[in-house]
């Protein structure tokens, strides 16, 4: 039985990574702008230019194209987690940090939200059986793995986390919705203005100092 040489081997890996990466970004702005339900695959494979059984060579469908495309930005995320964890100075270092990159994200280029906005509305129309089933932890657990480190070194109220969590996804959520309104609907359509890196960090500290004051009085 033949077997490819270390270079061919290295070579076919470089190219199915290029192919890969060409085949989901041209997916990620066909989605974007005109929605999941409403791109075919054989429309994402004129896009790049290739058959679509090349297509299904590396995606089994195309949830699982979809699923590709936001665990790329997941595991950026993740990184960058595991990065502030490591050197930050506590619990408001890693939101803030955190959140500021994902304000980032969806201000540096406006279809970012956009795509979200379609995988959220095709996700509520779909059952959920029928979507693949996640095999990496979701950015809410990545962070929550790193809070409960610092609730451990106790710079957190013990049993805090969930509820930071909770205030966390509700304010990443806000980020999103305004730049979508403020880069696709009217400049000045989000009433609360547009956030910018000290809005962020004024909303971590408030958040952190209701959490305390809260937890504190509990305990009383």
């Amino acid at each position: 039985k033949a077997t490819l040489s270390p270079h061919r081997t290295q070579y076919k890996s470089e190219r199915e990574t290029r192919m890969r990466s060409l085949i989901k970004k041209a997916a990620f702005h066909l989605m974007a702008e005109k929605g999941l339900d409403k791109v075919s695959m054989r429309e994402i494979a004129e896009k790049v230019q290739v058959t679509k059984p090349v297509l299904y060579y590396y995606f089994k469908n195309k949830e699982d194209l979809c699923r590709s495309i936001i665990e790329d930005h997941e595991e950026l995320f993740s990184k960058l987690l595991d990065r502030v964890s490591q050197q930050a100075s506590g619990p408001e270092e890693i939101l803030t940090t955190g959140l500021k990159s994902h304000l980032d994200f969806f201000t540096k280029d406006p279809i970012h939200s956009k795509f979200v906005l379609q995988m959220i509305s095709y996700t509520l129309d779909v059952d959920p059986k029928t979507l693949p089933a996640k095999d990496k932890p979701c950015v809410q657990e990545m962070l929550a793995t790193a809070l409960i480190k610092e609730e451990k070194k106790h710079n957190l109220p013990e049993g805090s986390v969930g509820d930071i969590i909770r205030l966390v996804s509700g304010l990443s959520a806000e980020i999103m919705f305004s730049a979508y309104l403020t880069q696709h609907v009217n400049a000045n359509a989000y009433k609360g203005g547009a956030f910018t890196p000290e809005t962020v960090a004024r909303l971590v500290k408030i958040i952190l100092l209701g959490i305390k004051e809260y937890y504190k009085d509990e305990k009383k």
